[in-house]
C-alpha cells in the first residue's frame, strides 16, 4: 500500500513538471520582452495559454504586432508589467479580431479617455467602436467632458440618470466650479472652513450639489438660520426625509424652537429624546 502511495506521488509529480514544462514553452513563445511582462502568465491554463499562442502568432505574421500586451501597453500609456496583471484576468483581449481591438482604443483615446480609465475598465474593449462613439458623444453633446468607460458599458437608464444629475448640477453651480465653493457661497463662509468640515466629516465631500441645494432650501423653508446651518452641517449626512419626518413628530410635541443636532441624532436616541418630551409634557 505504502509502494502504491509512493508511486502515485512520483506519478502525479511527473505529470505536473510535464504540465509545468508545457506551458512554460507557450509563454516563451509569447515574445515577452522581460519575465517580469510573463509571469501573471504562469497562473493561465493551458487552454487560455493556446488561445493567446494562437493570436499572438497571427498578430505577428500578418504585421500587426509582437504580442497585444504591448500594443495595448503602447496605446494606453502603461507600463507592460502593470498591463500584464490586468490582462491575464480578461483574456478574451486575445479573441478580439485585431481591427475590433484597434478601432475600440482609437474611438476611446480619440474621445479623451485616459489611458488609467481604460485600464481599470478593460471590459470596454469588448464593445464594438460604434457602440462606444454613440455613447460617448451623447454624454459629451449633454456637455460632459470627463469620460468614463463604464458610460459605455450602463445601462440606459442609468445613463439617463447620470445625464440628467451632471446637468442640473451644472445648472445649479453657474459660475461656481465645485459643491466645496457653493456650499461656502450659500453658507455664508469661505471654501477653507467647508474643507476643514470636510476633514471632520468626511462623508460630505462626496455630497451631490443637487441633494446640498434641496436640502439647504428645505431647512431654510423651515425656518432655520443660514448661519445654524453652517455650523451643523452633519445634517447633510441624514436623509432630508428623515428630518422632515422629525421635524413634523417634534412640532407635533409642541417644541417650535428645534435644535439641529436633535434631528442628526440616531433613531434610538431620537426617540429617547422625544419620549423624554412626551414624559415631561405628561407630568405638566
Amino acid at each position: 500500500m505504502l509502494v502504491w502511495h509512493i508511486r502515485t506521488l512520483s506519478t502525479r509529480n511527473q505529470i505536473i513538471k510535464a504540465e509545468d514544462a508545457y506551458k512554460e514553452k507557450i509563454i516563451k513563445s509569447l515574445n515577452f520582452h522581460s519575465e517580469k511582462d510573463a509571469i501573471p502568465f504562469y497562473n493561465l491554463p493551458h487552454k487560455s495559454l493556446l488561445q493567446i499562442y494562437n493570436t499572438t502568432k497571427k498578430d505577428k505574421d500578418s504585421g500587426f504586432c509582437e504580442n497585444r500586451l504591448y500594443y495595448i501597453a503602447h496605446r494606453i500609456q502603461c507600463s507592460p508589467s502593470t498591463l500584464s496583471k490586468h490582462i491575464v484576468r480578461r483574456t478574451f483581449l486575445y479573441k478580439l479580431s485585431f481591427d475590433w481591438l484597434e478601432s475600440s482604443l482609437n474611438v476611446l483615446l480619440d474621445m479623451n479617455v485616459s489611458g488609467d480609465r481604460i485600464l481599470r475598465d478593460l471590459w470596454v474593449l469588448k464593445y464594438h467602436h460604434k457602440t462606444i462613439q454613440e455613447r460617448l458623444l451623447r454624454v459629451k453633446k449633454a456637455g460632459i467632458n470627463n469620460l468614463y468607460p463604464w458610460m459605455v458599458r450602463c445601462s440606459e437608464d442609468i445613463l439617463n440618470r447620470f445625464i440628467q444629475i451632471s446637468q442640473e448640477t451644472k445648472s445649479i453651480l453657474g459660475e461656481y466650479k465645485s459643491t466645496k465653493i457653493y456650499l461656502a457661497k450659500r453658507l455664508n463662509t469661505s471654501p477653507e472652513v467647508i474643507e476643514d468640515i470636510y476633514l471632520k466629516i468626511p462623508a460630505l465631500k462626496t455630497i451631490r450639489v443637487t441633494k446640498a441645494k434641496n436640502f439647504l432650501d428645505f431647512l431654510i423653508s423651515e425656518g432655520f438660520e443660514v448661519e445654524d446651518i453652517a455650523n451643523k452641517l452633519r445634517i447633510f449626512s441624514a436623509s432630508q426625509n428623515t428630518v422632515k419626518q422629525r421635524l413634523e413628530k417634534l412640532r407635533k410635541l409642541g417644541i417650535s424652537k428645534i435644535n439641529l443636532n436633535v434631528l442628526c441624532r440616531s433613531r434610538k436616541d431620537f426617540q429617547k429624546y422625544c419620549e423624554s418630551i412626551e414624559s415631561i409634557s405628561k407630568e405638566q
